[in-house]
């Protein structure tokens, strides 16, 4: 598995647990780890999953942003002029 995956660790858990529970009810000799892994594979990579701390770091942008936003729209609103 490719180095940079963000979640290597969770992919082996949720692909062993497939595989022994598979493993249980199916015959024996078939390498379900193998076979189910890169369908978690692809199925994580639709979802679009981000680490815990990138998507901390880019609500903390987008908090400050939405802060700057409303400052200028402050701004603006006391630069123009007001009607009579």
């Amino acid at each position: 598995m490719p180095a940079d995956r963000p979640f290597p660790d969770a992919l082996a858990n949720i692909a062993t647990a497939i595989s022994d529970a598979l493993a249980r009810v199916l015959p024996d000799g078939t390498d379900w780890r193998t076979r189910i892994t890169p369908v978690i594979e692809a199925t994580i990579e639709r979802l679009e999953l981000v680490p815990r701390e990138e998507f901390e770091r880019q609500l903390a942008q987008l908090e400050r942003l939405s802060r700057d936003v409303e400052r200028l729209e402050a701004r603006i609103r006391a630069l123009e002029p007001t009607a009579p």
